[in-house]
């Protein structure tokens, strides 16, 4: 969607953090609150901890990826250097079943 993600995330990040996926540190924001996402290789992240009731800030970013294709989606980003939301169908099940 066209003017989803807009605005530099400008929410303190724990020093150390980088993204899971590419390494990067930059975020931009998305249209739903706390929701941003990784400028270089588009993983999606919370701001928020929505697991706790008063859903407070976080300083690590959440990731929205599931965990059994966070290892794939490393890969990927290594071998590609492709924005994860631009890697196949096709793509995501080649490297699936050449991971297990």
């Amino acid at each position: 969607m066209r003017g989803y993600w807009t605005g530099e995330m400008d929410w303190l990040l724990d020093e150390d953090w980088v993204c899971e996926i590419c390494g990067a540190r930059s975020l931009t924001w998305g249209m739903i609150h706390a929701q941003c996402r990784c400028d270089t290789c588009h993983a999606e992240y919370w701001m928020r901890d929505c697991d706790k009731e008063d859903n407070p800030r976080v300083t690590q970013p959440i990731r929205t990826i599931k965990p059994e294709y966070l290892d794939a989606a490393r890969r990927m980003w290594e071998k590609m250097k492709r924005p994860i939301d631009e890697i196949t169908e096709s793509e995501w099940v080649e490297e699936l079943r050449e991971q297990s």
